[in-house]
């Protein structure tokens, strides 16, 4: 068994890694998965987690009246985590797919996203998303990210990497010509700490909604729908999404 193998077995049996979230008394705590891949969705700052994600989970755990947990994970085990329903609940800027829709429950939607590839700035052979054909490219390991490269992107190598950050790291250091991931992550990054450093390939790879996840016939399904559609009509979200990212959606 390798370390990787290792590590996720480690992370599907550890406890939750931090305190629970406020609700009503006698609830017993709903296990949340995340994947702290990098601002502005899910990371870790002074100790415990926030983003975009959290901040729309927490909205709509306080809406239904229940106290939760965030249980940190690779993301490629956090499906298989709700399959087992070792968690309760993922918010983990997941992306819906017909193969997941097989295995899990959705929410509705709660962003539009999708995909993008960066490239060094001071690449000169890749200009479009054409010339990443035969190119090697880095993707986190689980994403859709990976499963995009893999079925349209003709001859191309995969560098499949533990996380988004080790993905940035390994092109900004030569090792792979480009790297497929999600819309705003990358945007994120290319407008700061991958400023000057990598630069945003046209025209987008594809457009994607984002959901919260659960187990097969959950009825948290029902009700995080309730406090989706009120938080849309009050206009909370669009307030969410203006804090993260300086626009509104939907």
């Amino acid at each position: 068994m390798n370390r990787r193998s290792i590590l996720r077995l480690g992370l599907l049996a550890a406890p939750a890694m931090v305190a629970s979230h406020g609700a009503k008394a006698g609830d017993s705590p709903l296990m949340v998965g995340v994947h702290a891949g990098g601002p502005p969705f899910c990371f870790r700052k002074r100790g415990s987690y926030t983003g975009f994600d959290i901040d729309v989970w927490s909205e709509i755990a306080s809406g239904i009246g229940r106290n939760w947990k965030t249980q940190q994970m690779e993301f490629d085990v956090l499906i298989p985590a709700l399959q087992t329903r070792s968690l309760d609940v993922v918010v983990s800027q997941l992306f819906v797919k017909p193969a997941r829709q097989k295995v899990i429950d959705f929410s509705e939607s709660y962003y539009k996203s999708g995909l993008i590839a960066v490239t060094r700035v001071d690449n000169t052979t890749i200009h479009t998303a054409s010339d990443l054909t035969g190119k090697t490219i880095g993707a986190e390991t689980g994403t859709i990210g990976t499963a995009y490269i893999r079925e349209n992107i003709k001859n191309a190598t995969i560098a499949e990497m533990p996380s988004i950050t080790e993905a940035l790291l390994a092109l900004e250091a030569g090792r792979t010509d480009a790297v497929v991931y999600d819309t705003p992550v990358l945007m994120y990054y290319a407008h700061t700490g991958g400023k000057g450093k990598v630069r945003v390939i046209k025209p987008d790879l594809e457009g994607r909604d984002v959901c919260v996840g659960f187990p097969k016939g959950s009825p948290l399904v029902a009700q995080a729908n309730t406090q989706l559609a009120f938080m849309k009509k009050n206009g909370r979200l669009a307030a969410l999404n203006e804090k993260w990212f300086g626009h509104t959606e939907e």
